[in-house]
């Protein structure tokens, strides 16, 4: 009889053992999506930019990102004291692109001058109406909460 009880004993331990840890690991992980949830709670906004000038009006904290919407690409680059983000609206500039390995080239459109002279993408993979560039409003600087 003793052998009975301690075998249903050990079962019993070993079952609730069983049970807490996965209690854990699933308020361990709900725990983390709501920090998900959270983050996602304050999104950056972007504005559309076009020109050199525009690029060159950002300052440190502020995000820039280039968007192909036909391989669905982003880059985003953080804006610091350097100047390499301004490069991203240069006219002659080129890159390559992540996802679809394409050469991107900055080329002139033709309106305005200079510095303020509209730029678009031309992607040697996806065409010259794909990508678009878009940043933080100038100044804005990091948003609150997010880090």
């Amino acid at each position: 009889m003793k052998m009975k009880h301690s075998n249903l004993r050990n079962i019993s331990l070993g079952s609730g053992l069983a049970v807490a840890l996965a209690l854990g690991v699933w308020f361990s992980g709900a725990a983390r999506a709501a920090d998900d949830v959270k983050a996602m709670q304050h999104p950056m906004n972007m504005n559309h930019i076009t020109t050199q000038a525009e690029a060159e009006a950002l300052k440190p904290g502020d995000s820039i990102a280039m968007v192909c919407s036909k391989c669905k690409s982003v880059m985003v680059m953080p804006v610091t004291t350097g100047m390499e983000h301004v490069k991203m609206m240069t006219v002659g500039e080129k890159h390559t692109c992540d996802a679809c390995k394409g050469s991107v080239e900055v080329v002139g459109t033709g309106k305005g001058e200079g510095k303020n002279q509209e730029v678009k993408h031309v992607c040697s993979t996806c065409g010259d109406d794909a990508m678009f560039v878009c940043a933080t409003q100038p100044g804005s600087g990091a948003m609150k909460d997010m880090e």
